[in-house]
């Protein structure tokens, strides 16, 4: 599990990842190298997907925390 101080961290990575993804899949569809083109889209689906999961799990962690403080504050 990604701790909650770590998660903009890693997003912002991979959100840097997805960026370089998109400029190489415009140069790989430009100069027609279409299997490439296919396998940087997929990877950056595959990217997107990671942020996807890292972003819900996070914010699992930060409801449970939350929870669990109302629950200790009562």
């Amino acid at each position: 599990m990604v701790n909650i101080q770590n998660n903009n961290a890693v997003i912002g990575a991979l959100v840097a990842v997805v960026a370089v993804l998109s400029a190489l899949v415009v140069v790989a569809s430009v100069t027609q190298m279409y299997a490439l083109t296919v396998g940087l889209i997929v990877a950056q689906l595959v990217s997107l997907g990671v942020i996807g999961y890292i972003t819900s799990k996070a914010r699992e962690q930060r409801h449970e925390l939350f929870c669990a403080s109302l629950t200790v504050s009562k």
